[in-house]
């Protein structure tokens, strides 16, 4: 049997609402997952760019397309990053409510 001291307050927990929010934290680690990946997609476009740019440098049709997947690479990686920045905001909005 546990004893409580006379000054100590046991904060309520409503179990209902944290489960709720952790589901929505999982979501929302889910996305930014998704995030990163496109992050990754968009380096690998930056990558072949290059690549192209390089090695098929005697065609011309080669540099546009290597430009094309460089402007492609760098709009998706910002892209990502806006979004990257959004989710975190609404983790530690999830942290704030859930008290951590």
């Amino acid at each position: 049997m546990a004893t409580r001291t006379p000054g100590s307050r046991r904060k309520h927990i409503d179990y209902k609402k944290e489960k709720i929010l952790l589901m929505r934290e999982q979501t929302i680690l889910a996305k930014e997952r998704t995030v990163l990946s496109f992050m990754r997609t968009g380096l690998a476009s930056i990558g072949a760019g290059v690549v192209l740019i390089n090695i098929f440098a005697t065609t011309p049709s080669s540099m546009i397309v290597g430009w094309a997947f460089i402007l492609t690479g760098i709009v998706e990686i910002f892209e990502s990053y806006r979004r990257l920045r959004a989710y975190k905001g609404r983790i530690d909005r999830i942290t704030r409510e859930l008290g951590e």
